[in-house]
């Protein structure tokens, strides 16, 4: 009798370790797609460089620009991120197993990875995580077991805030359904320290650095101003088409919860996640979303099915476009650079990259001019940044600049949004030499 009522729930869990596994394979045959902003910038701090001063970013620091960060806890190789990406989708995909009990939503999460920029590992790949973690605690009641359980959900919250400023909402979403449950006033304390607690830490780190005004000015006042007007995208139709085939299905699945109170939750912790996807539109953002809608349409299996067999025509598709085992920003063009740069710079003199991408630092341990990294996007191009670089430039002359002529951002040349930086690098610079990727090597003229 106790073999009957237990053997589904173990073939359940067998075939979903089964699916798991084969998207493990699958994932590490395709194509990778590593922000490289993530070892540039653990690099960067590592030779010296400051967060926030030195070191540019619109993001809370994360695991980028703190002392604990990807390269000091191991994490310093394309092979080892593509690993903790494999990592953190199985992860997930134990998670989606342990909420729903269903291998089908298992395999629905894992195909929608798959297509919804699977192959990416970003800042989102992170929030992912802790927010399924978190949306997970506060669903099954777990939170409210005591003070510890408490303290450790909001510590989740808290560290999904230090990844990304979107992570207030999430944040708000959690404690507005804690504090609607009327917790002890201790427990309430415990779950408000350990929100609080990551970023009050990370605070007081760049305070005691001395690039506090920096933090605040990149990543919450030019951030919430300038940044969004300059940076926003609106997606492709693709990229639409794979959003929307999961989304709207979600709608019938939250009309399945019961009681109400409990669909408020997920309904508002749904909203909370897709504000990653703004304002620049992109699936790898839309993963903080994507367990919470996988969990939803679970509630209607034959919508699941016809959802699942969707996004399975969409992953043959993308599969057949997909380069297997290319490694984007580390592949053979991206070596030939390496080597170029390898044997030609001097030791402890800057080199400079424009339109080039900037993991050149840290795969040939050289470093910027000024030990000062801005990197050229349109929504950083702000009032004084372009005489900042050229400073730079003008004060630790590079030994040569690396040019892309034909980089672009969103269908713009780069020189087309940095006027200043290029009249200054085509007055007083040279291409001398053409590697045979495209890239010109610039010297002194």
């Amino acid at each position: 009798m106790v073999e009957t009522n237990h053997s589904p729930t173990i073939r359940s869990l067998v075939l979903a370790g089964l699916s798991i596994t084969v998207f493990v394979f699958i994932l590490s045959r395709m194509s990778f797609f590593p922000y490289s902003e993530m070892l540039t910038e653990t690099y960067f701090q590592k030779i010296g460089m400051l967060p926030y001063t030195q070191i540019n970013d619109q993001h809370f620091p994360g695991l980028f620009l703190l002392p604990i960060n990807l390269q000091s806890l191991g994490f310093d190789s394309v092979i080892k991120l593509r690993w903790l990406h494999l990592g953190l989708m199985v992860i997930n995909s134990l998670l989606i197993y342990f909420l729903t009990k269903k291998q089908l939503a298992v395999i629905t999460y894992l195909v929608f990875f798959a297509i919804w920029e699977g192959n990416t590992l970003w800042v989102d790949s992170f929030v992912a995580t802790l927010a399924l973690i978190g949306f997970i605690s506060l669903y099954s009641k777990w939170v409210f077991k005591n003070l510890l359980t408490h303290f450790l959900t909001g510590l989740i919250f808290g560290l999904s805030l230090m990844f990304k400023q979107h992570g207030i909402l999430l944040c708000l979403v959690a404690g507005v359904w804690v504090l609607a449950q009327h917790p002890k006033l201790l427990h309430l304390v415990g779950f408000l320290l350990g929100g609080a607690l990551p970023m009050g830490i990370a605070v007081l780190y760049l305070y005691v650095l001395g690039v506090w005004n920096d933090f605040w000015f990149w990543t919450v006042a030019h951030n919430l101003t300038g940044y969004i007007g300059l940076e926003g995208r609106w997606p492709m139709m693709g990229e639409l088409a794979r959003f929307l085939l999961l989304l709207i299905p979600s709608y019938f699945g939250l009309t399945q919860i019961l009681p109400r109170l409990k669909a408020v939750l997920v309904g508002s912790f749904a909203l909370a996640a897709a504000i990653y996807i703004f304002p620049r539109f992109g699936l790898i953002h839309a993963q903080v979303l994507l367990p919470i809608l996988t969990f939803l349409v679970s509630k209607t299996v034959k919508l699941n099915w016809l959802v699942l067999a969707a996004g399975l025509i969409f992953l043959s598709r993308i599969g057949a476009k997909d380069i297997p085992g290319k490694v984007y920003f580390y592949d053979q063009a991206t070596e030939s650079t390496v080597e170029y740069v390898r044997q030609n710079a001097t030791l402890n003199r800057p080199i400079y990259t424009y339109g080039v991408n900037d993991n050149i630092y840290h795969l040939t341990s050289t470093r910027p001019p000024q030990w000062i990294w801005i990197e050229l996007l349109k929504g950083n191009m702000i009032a004084g940044v372009e005489d900042t670089l050229i400073n730079s430039l003008y004060l630790d002359p590079p030994q040569f600049i690396l040019v892309d002529p034909y980089a672009q951002i969103d269908g713009e040349k780069i020189s087309e949004f940095t006027p200043k930086l290029w009249q200054y690098i085509s007055g007083r610079y040279k291409l001398k030499v053409s590697l045979k990727n495209g890239i010109q090597v610039w010297y002194v003229n």
